[in-house]
């Protein structure tokens, strides 16, 4: 029967071949063409791929319906809406319930995770990690699936080789907004590198365009927008790595990257042409409107850079605008990674519902049904082409396209840290000195995140063990004491020996610098400058560090653009001191600017106040607490170079100027109203009483206008009061520099040993120490964020933000000249005429400067 069967099979065989050869041979130079198809040879398509993407599975993971699983989150309201959309089709295919609690306060969650703690928490930051390492669930045991997401984001949760934490939802801040329909206008192409965009910021400048709507107003956390644009421009210059060490402190806050961060932002916001309003405009716009200014009609500048929340912001002020044509957004060029918030999901729990809720938000389903639902943007990788909103798929792709992802850094960083950072954009964008305000900073990072200062290296320049450097100073006693201690890592580094030799008499440094000068002068003006500028060394041929002080202080140490003298110690006097307590009893707020202490002075006197204590009584030296204050007035009326010029003659003493300031002084000096005894009380009250009057027991005045030293006094006479709660000071508001003392530096020596020790004290470790011991206030930079007394940490600042610095008018200018200003400011508190009073001073100074 095979026999048989086989048979017909190969009859069958030779009858089809055959019925083949019989057919007409093609031409071969008419094969049919590709897409020229027979019909009859078309098969159908059994698996032909649907419109839609298949339905991704779902894992229970052995939980069966009815069971729970317990969630704590801080999304709410809409949010809330949306998270229940997602996990919906995991609900209905499963069947199990979720018990949800919504919080944003962390010591819920910590309550609860050292009780109940809920089986699955998703937290907007990365601290529960930390917190509970040991208490969580490693991810991949319940089901989560790592390969959906960038490598960076699994490291993000990670501790200790374990991984315990992954996000789920996420928003990303670095991009810009722009009118399509501008750009279009203008030629302006969107730039893809960084190279690109200051480029296209230049051309735009070029065509009468503003770049940048660059606003940060936003009450108390004014600077965030700021703090968000430079970690984008971090982010280009260094990349995220060096963005999560300046959160972890590895990366000091002054760091060279983080300066030429600002230097780049600082000049679009700093200058009208590149942002609107310029440095006003970037402070004082609100944060919403510097949205707006891009999108208005007539626009006022091209582009804004915000988060992504600005695209809903932007619908609802113009609902006429029309998303990809009158607005939208690209990512920061350049940018090596992204900066935005995320939400991370860890579970304290194995049970079945948490690991079948773990393993559905990291996987195809829950991707998808994230990216449809639209909750922001899901970092699983398999959510991308499945979000529906056009701004979303946007924003996923740039997200997709990141090499790594930061947190804000000023929603991260400790909260003392945070306020540092805005206050230092804030300060910078005003004008302040950078080096300045980032030194703050850092220091509010040390502090903030319990960091030891970094030591600072000590070079010896040259010198060896046993080498001596011989210095003259005024100092004795504690001061000397404080000299010894602030250079003594710097001998004992490099073992060199310091001969010193204390004198406060002039003529034994002009004998000496006329025979066997010191290597090294510290002196309280800058006289030796001119009596001895053939001698001096140049300081920057020393290994002196100019960049370390602000100019002004290298131009007071200048002679014929030579730079022979700095300042290592300085005190300022234009501060005035205050009872915080008395000021809170009555609702009094430290005014900020002149106009705003004379409203205050005015409440005062309104309230049955006595606004000043202004005693001078000093002996021979009556007069110079209102020579002092007078200056101040001057600092502020005319600025620190006018003060300059009376020293040096170019102003005669009866200038307008002049008389202007003692006006001012004049009205609460000689007025009961607004001082402690009037006139009488002006002339009579010696000055150390003066000060007391403020913290006395009643009180008798508000303020007092005083040096430094006031609070030495006060806690000598009061040793119950409280620096900072009983007494403390605010700087003179609206003063364009400050006024007060300072010892200089000069050297007659460029030796190994004077070299190290000059390099030193105008170099970090010198600085640091300086403060340290608290030796006054050093000019140098550096010094700031080393302060540990309270006085001194605000001092400091204080001079920090000076524009300028004058010596005391009345230690400087020559005796005559001095003892005539006295008596001026004397005979018009007791009613001489003012005209007259000025007219003897400036003769006086006339004749003394001859």
């Amino acid at each position: 029967m095979k026999r048989n069967l086989f048979s017909i099979i190969a009859l069958l065989i030779i009858i089809s071949m055959a019925a083949v050869a019989c057919q007409p041979t093609p031409e071969p130079t008419k094969a049919p063409e590709p897409t020229q198809a027979v019909e009859p040879t078309k098969v159908p398509e059994p698996t032909q791929a649907p419109t839609q993407p298949p339905e991704a599975a779902i894992d229970c993971m052995g939980a069966a319906a009815g069971d729970e699983v317990s969630v704590l989150y801080q999304w709410s309201g809409t949010e809330e809406e949306k998270f229940n959309a997602v996990v919906k089709p995991l609900l209905d295919q499963c069947g199990i319930k979720i018990v949800a609690q919504s919080t944003r306060d962390a010591a819920v969650l910590d309550t609860k995770a050292k009780s109940t703690p809920p089986d699955v928490v998703f937290w907007p930051t990365t601290a529960p990690l930390t917190l509970y390492t040991a208490q969580l669930k490693e991810l991949d045991s319940l089901g989560a699936k790592a390969e959906n997401y960038a490598d960076f984001w699994v490291e993000m949760g990670t501790v200790n080789e374990k991984w315990l934490g992954i996000p789920v939802k996420a928003d990303i801040k670095t991009i810009i907004w722009y009118s399509p329909a501008n750009f279009e206008l203008f030629g302006y192409q969107v730039p893809t590198t960084w190279q690109e965009l200051e480029a296209l910021v230049e051309k735009m400048v070029a065509d009468g365009n503003v770049p940048w709507s660059m606003g940060m107003e936003s009450g108390a956390a004014t600077g965030w927008t700021g703090s968000d644009f430079i970690q984008d421009i971090l982010l280009v210059q260094q990349g995220p790595q060096y963005v999560m060490d300046i959160i972890a402190g590895k990366v000091p806050y002054n760091d060279a990257g983080v300066k030429q961060a600002y230097e780049t932002y600082g000049k679009w916001a700093r200058d009208p042409k590149y942002t609107v309003g310029g440095a006003t405009g970037t402070v004082s716009t609100p944060f919403l409107e510097a949205i707006f200014k891009v999108f208005s009609d007539p626009y006022e500048a091209m582009m804004v850079k915000q988060s992504g929340f600005a695209g809903g912001e932007i619908a609802k002020q113009f609902p006429d605008l029309k998303y990809g044509v009158d607005y939208d957004f690209f990512a920061v060029p350049g940018a090596k990674g992204m900066q935005g918030g995320a939400d991370f999901m860890m579970a304290f729990s194995d049970k079945p519902a948490a690991k079948a809720l773990v393993a559905y938000l990291t996987g195809a389903a829950g991707a998808a049904e994230w990216a449809k639902v639209g909750f922001d943007l899901s970092p699983n990788k398999l959510a991308l082409g499945h979000y529906t909103d056009p701004a979303l798929i946007k924003k996923a792709e740039a997200l997709a396209g990141a090499a790594g992802f930061t947190p804000d850094i000023g929603d991260t960083i400790p909260a003392p840290f945070g306020e540092a950072e805005w206050k230092a954009i804030v300060d910078y964008v005003n004008g302040a000195d950078l080096d300045t305000v980032l030194a703050a900073a850092a220091k509010a990072q040390q502090d903030a995140l319990g960091l030891a200062p970094p030591e600072a290296a000590i070079d010896c320049m040259g010198a060896a063990a046993g080498d001596e450097v011989s210095v003259l100073y005024q100092w004795s006693g504690t001061e000397e004491e404080k000299f010894n201690a602030v250079v003594k890592p710097l001998l004992d580094q490099c073992g060199i020996k310091i001969v010193a030799q204390s004198t406060r008499d002039a003529a034994v440094l002009d004998t000496k610098a006329k025979s066997t000068p010191p290597d090294v002068v510290f002196w309280p003006t800058t006289a030796p400058l001119t009596l001895y500028t053939a001698q001096l060394k140049e300081l920057d041929s020393l290994g002196a560090k100019a960049e370390n002080y602000a100019d002004f202080w290298v131009e007071m140490g200048t002679v014929n653009e030579k730079w022979l003298g700095i300042p290592v110690k300085a005190d300022i006097k234009t501060i005035i001191w205050y009872s915080p307590a008395n000021f809170e009893l009555f609702g009094y707020q430290v005014p900020t600017t002149w106009q705003e202490l004379e409203a205050l002075v005015e409440k005062m006197v309104a309230d049955g106040n006595v606004p000043w204590s202004m005693g001078m009584e000093s002996g021979a030296a009556t007069g110079w607490t209102g020579s002092d204050f007078i200056q101040d007035i001057l600092l502020v009326q005319q600025g620190p170079q006018y003060v300059m010029d009376i020293i040096a003659g170019k102003v005669p003493y009866n200038d307008a100027g002049v008389k202007q300031a003692y006006e001012t002084y004049g009205k609460w000096a000689r007025d009961p109203k607004y001082t402690v005894g009037g006139a009488t009380g002006t002339v009579s009250t010696p000055f150390l009483e003066a000060i007391f009057k403020v913290f006395s027991d009643p009180y008798e005045a508000m303020m007092v206008k005083q040096s430094g030293f006031a609070g030495g006094e006060i806690a000598k006479q009061f040793p119950d009061l409280k620096y900072g709660v009983d007494y403390d000071f605010f700087a003179v508001p609206g003063a364009k520099g400050m006024q007060g003392g300072a010892d200089f530096m000069m050297a007659f020596s460029d030796k190994p040993a004077a070299k190290a020790l000059v390099a030193y004290l105008t170099g970090a470790a010198g600085a640091a120490e300086w403060a340290k011991v608290g030796f006054d206030l050093s000019p140098n930079k550096l010094a700031l964020g080393h302060y540990a007394d309270p006085a001194l940490i605000k001092k400091a600042e204080a001079l920090a933000g000076a524009a300028g610095f004058t010596p005391d008018i009345g230690d400087t200018i020559p005796a005559p000249f001095g003892e005539a200003e006295w008596k001026a400011i004397v005979d018009y508190v007791n009613g001489a005429d003012l005209d007259t009073v000025l007219a003897a001073a400036a003769k006086a100074q006339q004749d003394a400067l001859d």
